[in-house]
């Protein structure tokens, strides 16, 4: 089969290589129907997180199970299923608390990170405990308005909830990428009154502006540009989607006194420095992690169906996974507008 695979620092390559086999009486085999390039598949793009040459790339799918283990019982041969970016086992504690990052058996949570878990950038991938980490698709649901429930809007649900957005707030969201325009649209479910959004990428702001966000471009006047739409004040709650010691102080700057910080972006260095000065001066709350997302996905479904998100609207390229390195390219670099990147096997 065909799969997407690291090779070196800003390289990949589609290579033929093993279709995966059904050992694991838990597990299923899925022939993946679209699946995309997300923020942190960049991080082992360019080898800023530790990455071994010849790994399968991804960790959002949808698509069709074609096996199933003998222990399977839920999920069945034939049916259109998601897969969440994060999986567990299912049935140690911390999966039944829904927190599968947490997970005590699997010694990997995320597909496509490691050999040990190959990703979902392939025409087949094989998943783990099926039961837990298979969703089955109504078909009404097209699989570009399921690929961000896989993990995009989860995380910018997780970062809503985090923010403890209440209505009335005035929200800023550092980071227009895909998660951070989802944290925009859950910003709003949760009832906030402004939402300004800030970005570097003039197509990203405008993105922002369609979905009822204050945009401004993030240069030195960004703070008192915040603190102009706030009376002075600053933001009731901030929402970090970039991952950055940059961006971390920045938000900071940006709260009043008494606000909150959910940052959700993918650091990828230990010694970030915090401004702690800051914080305690003004009495911050900050909640930082990395989303479950088996928990968001029944209110998530139940918005889409309800059409209170725009999900596959974000979708704004579609390629062959044979273009997977052409796409990588045109991802990273902000292309032609590109938001969000599927890929089609």
């Amino acid at each position: 089969m065909q799969a997407v695979v690291w090779i070196e620092p800003g390289r990949v390559e589609v290579r033929d290589i093993r279709e995966p086999d059904l050992s694991d009486p838990h597990g299923a085999i899925v022939r993946v129907t679209a699946t995309s390039i997300c923020g942190s598949d960049l991080h082992l793009y360019h080898a800023t997180i530790p990455v071994m040459p010849g790994t399968v790339l991804g960790h959002e799918a949808v698509g069709v199970v074609e096996a199933v283990g003998a222990r399977v019982e839920r999920v069945r041969v034939g049916e259109r299923v998601l897969l969440p970016a994060v999986i567990g086992c299912g049935f140690c504690r911390s999966c039944r608390q829904a927190y599968p990052v947490d997970c005590e058996t699997l010694p990997m949570k995320v597909l496509g990170v490691s050999p040990l878990l190959p990703g979902t950038q392939a025409e087949l991938v094989a998943v783990p405990y099926a039961d837990f980490n298979l969703w089955v698709l109504p078909p009404e649901v097209a699989d570009v308005d399921a690929l961000p429930l896989t993990d995009v809007f989860p995380t910018g649900l997780f970062a809503a909830e985090n923010a403890r957005i209440a209505p009335g707030d005035t929200v800023v969201v550092i980071g227009c990428g895909p998660v951070g325009l989802c944290a925009i649209q859950c910003a709003q479910l949760y009832g906030a009154a402004l939402v300004i959004a800030v970005d570097r990428v003039p197509e990203r702001l405008d993105w922002a502006k369609r979905l009822g966000a204050q945009a401004i471009p993030a240069d030195d006047d960004v703070a008192p540009r915040v603190r102009n739409l706030t009376q002075g004040r600053g933001a009731d709650a901030v929402i970090e989607a970039v991952g950055s010691e940059k961006t971390l102080h920045l938000a900071l700057d940006l709260l009043r006194t008494g606000g909150r910080l959910s940052m959700v972006g993918v650091l990828v260095k230990e010694d970030v420095r915090l401004p702690l000065g800051t914080a305690f001066l003004k009495d911050v709350t900050l909640r930082v992690g990395l989303v479950n997302v088996p928990r968001y996905l029944p209110a998530l479904f139940s918005l889409l169906h309800k059409h209170r998100l725009r999900a596959g609207a974000m979708i704004t390229h579609v390629l062959s996974l044979a273009d997977a390195a052409r796409a990588y390219a045109m991802f990273d670099r902000k292309e032609q507008g590109c938001i969000k990147l599927c890929l089609r096997p």
